[in-house]
C-alpha cells in the first residue's frame, strides 16, 4: 500500500508539472556574441506569450539584477540589483507594476543602508537609515498620508 500510494503521488506530481507552460529563454541584449546583457524568460500559454522574469548582467558576466513580470509586462513580485563585486545592492517588491512591500538597500561591503515599506508607489511605515558601520542614523515616519516625521539618532 504504501509504494502504491507513492507512485500515485509521483504520478500525480508528473502530470501537474506536465500541465504547465514551459519557461523559454531568450537573450535580448549581448555584451558580445557569447556574452548575454539581457535575458528574458517567457512563457507561452495558447496565442498569448509573456516575459515572466528578466536578468540583467555586467560585461563581466556578473547578475545586475533579476526580476519577474505579470501578464501585464508589469513588475511583480520580488527584484534584486547587485554591486559589480556580486554583493547585494537592493530587495524590494513590486505588485501591479507598482513598489509594494519591503525595500531594502545595502552599502557596497554588504551592511544595511535603509530599511522601509511601501505601499501602492508610496513610502509606508517607518523607514530606518544607517551609517556605513550598521549604527542607525535616521528614522522617518511615513504612517501618515503626504507627511514625514524624522527623528535622529541619539549618537
Amino acid at each position: 500500500m504504501n509504494r502504491l500510494s507513492f507512485l500515485c503521488v509521483l504520478f500525480t506530481l508528473f502530470i501537474f508539472s506536465a500541465c504547465q507552460p514551459e519557461q523559454e529563454r531568450e537573450v535580448l541584449e549581448q555584451w558580445t556574441p557569447n556574452q548575454a546583457k539581457v535575458v528574458g524568460y517567457f512563457i507561452t500559454e495558447g496565442e498569448a506569450r509573456w516575459k515572466q522574469k528578466e536578468e540583467k548582467f555586467y560585461t563581466d558576466g556578473t547578475q545586475e539584477y533579476f526580476g519577474s513580470f505579470d501578464k501585464e509586462g508589469e513588475r511583480d513580485g520580488e527584484w534584486r540589483y547587485f554591486y559589480p563585486s556580486g554583493q547585494l545592492w537592493s530587495l524590494g517588491f513590486y505588485k501591479n507594476g507598482l513598489k509594494d512591500g519591503k525595500k531594502e538597500v545595502y552599502w557596497p561591503d554588504g551592511m544595511k543602508r535603509y530599511e522601509g515599506q511601501y505601499t501602492n508607489d508610496e513610502k509606508s511605515g517607518v523607514w530606518n537609515f544607517y551609517n556605513k558601520d550598521g549604527s542607525l542614523l535616521q528614522k522617518m515616519d511615513f504612517s501618515t498620508k503626504g507627511k514625514s516625521t524624522t527623528t535622529l539618532s541619539e549618537d
